[in-house]
């Protein structure tokens, strides 16, 4: 899969499940995106809408749909929205060379990446430590073709199967 359509997918960043935590405060305060465990239960898979310019995307997770916060800056990170406010448009960009169905995710806006640190082991090795949420970061490449990307942001993205 070189490109991607509408539908519904599932987003890994290696083995670990990017999406909200099935387990949530109740308020309808924006949540967190997080790269979770790889046996977690997420809030359902994700929804790819096109915009107008249909080389964007707005991506819902469990309904809601995503963007950064805060707007600007350098500590930035992903949310699902929950109170209508404005989603990012993001774009997506295969990378054969990381396998079919790796991509890198950018802000349309501004071209940041998503930047995915996997979850550590708790104290104990045995109880897992507390998720990372999804960075919005911009990266620096080397002037070489084609360009290498970090692990940390390429996203291996499947179509939902029924």
């Amino acid at each position: 899969m070189t490109t991607l359509t509408a539908g519904e997918y599932h987003i890994r960043n290696g083995r670990w499940p990017v999406a909200r935590s099935a387990i949530e405060d109740k308020s309808l305060n924006p949540k967190p995106v997080f790269t979770l465990w790889q046996d977690s239960q997420v809030r359902g898979p994700w929804q790819f809408e096109p915009s107008i310019n249909r080389n964007e995307f707005v991506f819902r997770n469990a309904g809601a749909p995503t963007g950064v916060l805060p707007p600007a800056g350098d500590n930035q990170k992903l949310f699902a929205f929950l109170r209508g406010e404005e989603p990012t448009l993001w774009k997506v960009k295969h990378v054969p060379s990381a396998g079919p169905n790796s991509f890198v995710i950018t802000s349309a806006a501004d071209g940041k990446f998503w930047f995915s640190i996997p979850p550590r082991p708790g104290a104990d090795s045995t109880i897992p430590g507390a998720p990372n949420q999804v960075e919005i970061r911009r990266l620096l490449f080397n002037p070489v073709e084609p360009i290498t990307y970090p692990p940390e942001v390429i996203f291996e993205i499947t179509r939902v199967l029924y």
